[in-house]
């Protein structure tokens, strides 16, 4: 599963052309600090199985988070009312 690459949006009437953003820029930068994030939550889940925590599944936690964020594409939220729309689709 990927992340959603590319965000766009259309405002006014209905049919009217939009504006396609790239997200897959987004990720270049997001993707470090998630690894960053990710190795420093599996040092600590070390830690407290070792300590004895009842608690320990961090890595586990954000993984989820990440699946979660990877299933948004292909959400469509779309409002209209009073001859105006606004349209926003991950891609």
């Amino acid at each position: 599963m990927f992340p959603p690459m590319l965000l766009h949006l259309r405002f006014g009437a209905p049919g009217r052309s939009g504006l396609w953003l790239p997200l897959f820029l987004l990720w270049l930068i997001v993707l470090p600090v998630a690894v960053l994030v990710l190795l420093i939550a599996m040092a600590a889940d070390g830690v407290l199985f070792l300590a004895g925590a009842s608690y320990h599944r961090y890595s586990l936690a954000l993984l989820r988070c990440l699946g979660v964020l990877a299933a948004s594409r292909g959400t469509a939220v779309r409002v209209r009312g009073g001859g105006r729309a606004v349209e926003i689709e991950l891609v």
